[in-house]
């Protein structure tokens, strides 16, 4: 580790000498402390994670407990995996980020069933919708290029394979 002199270095002066010692002790000196901008990009991102794993894991916990009621029937058997990748896929963010990942917040028991397949392929239909709309709500952030390309990945998969699905079977 490097320690700051009081005059060089990263460009502080006395009054902040012991700050700058301590977060060069941690950084080193070729990096600059995290400006509040970087700080509350980086919240912004990892808020925009944890919404998206949620709705991950809650479209699991739907799809699974359709399986419960109705049996291992597609497009819900399919599509159960598919939102297991997009969890494990934001889950890797999380860990890239030496952030732990986020448990689900959902409960079995807020799970809704259905009175048949045909009402949960609607339910279906509209969770996909709503989980694109997530995703969209972010892609206009300054996001990282791993976050952006989970992000439209998962997107691009609720539109293009689950919203159709799910429509077929409404």
């Amino acid at each position: 580790m490097r320690y700051a002199s009081r005059t060089s270095c990263c460009g502080a002066g006395p009054g902040g000498f012991l700050a700058l010692v301590l977060a060069l002790f941690v950084l080193g000196c070729e990096e600059a402390p995290a400006g509040p901008d970087s700080a509350s990009e980086d919240i912004e991102i990892l808020a925009a994670m944890e919404v998206a794993i949620q709705d991950e894991y809650k479209a699991e916990l739907v799809y699974l407990q359709v399986m419960e009621d109705f049996g291992s029937v597609p497009p819900f058997s399919n599509i159960v995996f598919a939102e297991e990748r997009h969890s494990e896929a934001l889950a890797r963010l999380f860990q890239a980020r030496g952030v732990d990942v986020p448990e689900s917040k959902w409960d079995p028991s807020q799970i809704p069933s259905f009175s048949s397949l045909s009402e949960a392929c609607r339910a279906g239909v509209t969770a996909e919708i709503e989980n694109a709309e997530i995703y969209q709500g972010y892609l206009d952030l300054d996001l990282p290029a791993d976050v952006r390309q989970v992000f439209e990945s998962n997107q691009a998969a609720s539109l293009e394979r689950h919203l159709p699905a799910f429509e077929r079977c409404s």
